[in-house]
């Protein structure tokens, strides 16, 4: 009696689940389809007060999935690399910049033997094996590991909410430091780093900025070589959208960019 109940309890749990599995099967399954636009707020210049949402695709800025740190890394080397000019000069032992007369005789000196002056180990400033300019440091990356960076730098600064939509141009008045100084103030700028990705050359807003954040005297006293640094270093900076890289979104605290120039990156960087 004993198996007979317990052989006609494993019989009626198969079937009990043989007819779920077919009530599984043939009812369809109601699920919820992921949103393929995020909203952002379109803003005027430089008062920067909201006006309307825009839809942004969520293709392109994927506010779900994890930064991918290694994507960043990857094309910050890149950017680097190509931006490495290469005109290095090293004296290589072929230039013999020195007699090639031996230093002294092979024997009779008690000392060790040695040769002429261009060998590598003296200390003569020539190296054994140098790369010598001009030279190419760029190296290649994939266009879609790429735009992957770019999508997500951009989504990063979205989500911190650092990524300011701007529907008319950015540009200033005239280019003078107090309309600057008001700019910054009234939006708490002073000790942050400020991207401006525009559709064209903004003139005044770039002169302005200039002004702003560099001293003209000191600027006078430096070579071109420290200027060029004094300036590259500026923490408001005016990139054109075909020259924004992935290194000046990184670098930011806040980034306004033109919803022309903002359509134009997501057409271009879109995997």
């Amino acid at each position: 009696m004993f198996k007979q109940s317990i052989r006609r309890l494993a019989t009626e749990a198969t079937v009990k689940l043989q007819q779920a599995s077919v009530t599984s099967t043939t009812t369809p399954l109601h699920t919820a389809q992921p949103p393929k636009y995020t909203l952002a707020q379109l803003r005027t210049f430089p008062n920067l007060q909201p006006t309307t949402f825009i839809p942004l695709p969520t293709s392109f800025f994927n506010t779900h999935s994890p930064i991918r740190r290694d994507l960043l890394w990857s094309a910050a080397v890149f950017e680097a690399d190509r931006a490495r000019v290469g005109s290095n000069y090293v004296t290589l032992k072929a230039d013999s910049p020195y007699s090639n007369r031996k230093l002294r005789p092979q024997k009779g000196s008690g000392r060790a033997r040695l040769g002429d002056a261009n060998s590598p180990h003296m200390d003569n400033e020539i190296k054994a094996h140098a790369i010598k300019g001009p030279h190419d440091w760029s190296t290649d990356l994939p266009s879609k590991m790429y735009a992957k960076a770019v999508q997500t730098a951009l989504t990063t600064q979205y989500k911190l909410g650092n990524l300011f939509v701007i529907e008319n141009e950015c540009d200033f008045g005239q280019a003078s430091v107090e309309v600057t100084q008001s700019f910054v103030s009234s939006h708490k700028l002073n000790q942050l780093n400020i991207l401006f990705i525009t559709e064209e050359n903004r003139d005044r807003l770039t002169s302005s900025l200039n002004r702003f954040f560099l001293n003209e005297k000191e600027l006078k006293k430096m070579n071109r070589r420290e200027r060029a640094k004094a300036v590259a270093k500026v923490k408001g900076k005016v990139i054109k959208k075909d020259d924004v890289e992935v290194r000046d979104i990184l670098k930011a605290n806040r980034v306004f960019v033109e919803l022309p120039a903002l359509q134009w990156l997501i057409g271009k960087y879109s995997v």
